[in-house]
């Protein structure tokens, strides 16, 4: 009966043993695998960069403009010779003007209140 009972126990120990062993095995793989994600995460990331940088040189304007010179021979940056100046009306002109004397006398207006706001707190203080 002793005995019975002892191997019971000792089937009972084993087993229980090598299901923890299992779970611990399991676990160092599962962190083993996550390592390895996360270093394929950092190569495309770096990939991703670099594929990035690949595309912003192509749609940068000199990439585009040395091709299309070098597509079409006629075309030539422009020079003194290509400059056509134009003559606008009157109302025109009148236009711009109001639209810079109004845009002129905000900002002239904003700093004289900022700078009148800066003297009275000066004045304050001495007082």
């Amino acid at each position: 009966m002793k005995l019975l009972k002892c191997i019971k126990c000792t089937l009972t120990l084993s087993i229980l043993s090598l299901v923890y062993i299992h779970l611990q095995m399991q676990i160092i793989d599962l962190a083993y695998q996550g390592k390895s994600k996360e270093n394929q995460i950092n190569n495309y990331s770096k990939n991703n960069e670099q594929i990035r940088y690949q595309i912003y040189s192509l749609k940068s304007a000199h990439n585009i403009g040395s091709k299309l010179l070098a597509q079409n021979d006629e075309m030539q940056f422009a020079n003194e010779n290509s400059i056509v100046q134009l003559v606008a009306s009157q109302e025109i002109m009148d236009g711009e003007l109001r639209y810079a004397e109004n845009t002129g006398e905000k900002k002239k207006n904003s700093l004289i209140s900022f700078l009148s706001l800066d003297f009275q707190k000066e004045a304050r203080a001495q007082e």
